[in-house]
C-alpha cells in the first residue's frame, strides 16, 4: 500500500512538471523554425590570441543538444559572435602593492540570423567577467589561471546565451 501511494505521488509530481513546460536544464527545447545550426569561429577583436575558438567550442557544445550542428549552406541559421573586448584590471594587491588578484571582463555581441531570408532572430550583447588569484612566485601558472578564467567566461557565457535565445526565440 505504501509503495502505491509513494508510485501515485511521484506520478503527480511528473504530470505536474511535465504540463507546466518543465524541463532539464541543457535539454530540450526549441528555436522556432531552427532545426539546424551553424556556428562559424567567433570574430576575436581583441590583442589577445586564440581566445575565439575556445568560445566558439563552448557555444557550440551547450546548442549541439537542441540543433544539428552543420555548415552555414546547410543550416536553417547562423549563429555569428565577436569578443568585443578583453580586458585584465588588478582586483586586489598585498601590502607591498603587489597585484595579488586580477578580473578578466569579457564583451560579446551575438546574432542569429535565418538562413532563408537573412532576417536577424535575435541579437544581444553580454558581458561577463572572473576573478582569479595571481601567483607571483610563476608568470606561467597566473597565465593559466588566466585562460581557465576565460574558460569559465565562455562556458557560462554560452550557457546564459543558450537560455536567452531559448526563452526570446523559441516557441
Amino acid at each position: 500500500m505504501r509503495k502505491s501511494i509513494g508510485f501515485i505521488a511521484l506520478l503527480v509530481v511528473f504530470a505536474l512538471f511535465y504540463g507546466c513546460g518543465y524541463h532539464i536544464a541543457g535539454r530540450g527545447g526549441r528555436i522556432e523554425g531552427v532545426e539546424s545550426l551553424a556556428v562559424p569561429v567567433f570574430r576575436n577583436l581583441t590583442q589577445k590570441p586564440d581566445i575565439e575558438s575556445i568560445m566558439t567550442t563552448a557555444v557550440v557544445d551547450e546548442f549541439i543538444n537542441i540543433v544539428d550542428i552543420t555548415t552555414e549552406g546547410n543550416a536553417d541559421a547562423v549563429l555569428r559572435g565577436v569578443i568585443k573586448s578583453y580586458r585584465l584590471r588588478p582586483v586586489s594587491y598585498s601590502e607591498r602593492d603587489v597585484v595579488n588578484e586580477y578580473r578578466l571582463t569579457v564583451v560579446f555581441a551575438f546574432e542569429l540570423i535565418g538562413t532563408g531570408d537573412g532576417r536577424v532572430l535575435w541579437k544581444n550583447d553580454m558581458l561577463d567577467y572572473e576573478d582569479f588569484q595571481v601567483d607571483t612566485a610563476s608568470v606561467t601558472e597566473t597565465k593559466a589561471k588566466e585562460i581557465e578564467a576565460f574558460r569559465k567566461i565562455a562556458r557560462d557565457t554560452a550557457r546564459l546565451l543558450r537560455e536567452r535565445i531559448l526563452e526570446e526565440v523559441a516557441h
